[in-house]
């Protein structure tokens, strides 16, 4: 029997949690967007039809992200990138999957376009109410497209591991972490956390202010969701254990 070593993670990590509300909710969504999609195909009006289709597909892009949060990730194919930190510093990179972005970058464009959409056929209505609801589901749409757009601008996230620190771009934030500040690395259920102390030569950019996600409520932890790693989460992890308990290596590329 093999011994599991320091830079390993727990075995079968990273573990999705598929809870019964979860599963649910994933069925849910599947059945709502198959009820939209027959919606669809049997309105007599364009608008309708195109409306309905709209929200079949955003009820469809709802339940795959579902499954694919569900799902353990497979196992890492090709060989390890080089990044560059936004301070121009290169070192081993561990970029963000594609499909989570995918997923999500679809989700948040046709629930824009669903917003848009309501706030046109609302204010056709005309009417104070109309009028009112019009502009609030106009200002969401807004909201969600410039959300999108910050998120497509830093995309792909990624995290780099200097000489100097750790550096992670996650959707909305960039982090730096010195690795004297790091105290410790874990995995957790399904995301890596990076302990850390708030010490000279960390930095943060947020870039959609105080509107947080996941990763800018545990400052000045450095923490990355596995989701987003998919096949590159074992990896990621190992090599920042390797690096925090053998600091000759954190000059290596390899």
């Amino acid at each position: 029997m093999r011994m599991r070593s320091n830079a390993d993670p727990p075995d079968g990590w990273p573990r999705p949690r598929r809870s019964a509300g979860r599963v649910l909710g994933v069925v849910v969504a599947g059945l709502v967007s198959g009820l939209l999609a027959v919606a669809a195909a049997g309105a007599g009006d364009v608008l309708e039809g195109a409306g309905f289709a709209l929200a079949a597909a955003l009820a469809g892009h709802v339940a795959a992200i579902g499954i694919n949060i569900l799902r353990p990730p497979r196992a890492a194919a090709g060989g390890r990138r080089i990044g560059v930190t936004e301070a121009g510093e290169r070192g081993p990179a561990f970029p963000y999957a594609r499909l989570p972005y995918y997923l999500l970058g679809a989700t948040l464009l046709l629930t824009a376009l669903l917003a848009a959409g309501f706030a046109v056929v609302v204010a056709a209505g005309g009417g104070v109410i109309g009028w009112l609801v019009a502009v609030v589901a106009g200002g969401f749409a807004v909201f969600v497209g410039w959300f999108l757009v910050v998120v497509l601008r830093l995309a792909p996230g990624t995290i780099v591991l200097t000489t100097s620190g750790i550096y992670h771009r996650s959707l909305v934030l960039e982090h730096f972490v010195p690795w004297e500040a790091v105290v410790d690395v874990e995995a957790r259920d399904t995301w890596i956390t990076v302990r850390a102390l708030p010490m000279e030569g960390t930095r943060e950019r947020r870039h959609t202010g105080r509107l947080h996600t996941f990763e800018g409520t545990l400052l000045p932890f450095l923490v990355v969701r596995t989701w987003w790693l998919g096949a590159g989460a074992v990896p990621a992890y190992r090599a920042l254990r390797s690096r925090l308990d053998h600091p000759e290596s954190r000059h290596d590329f390899d």
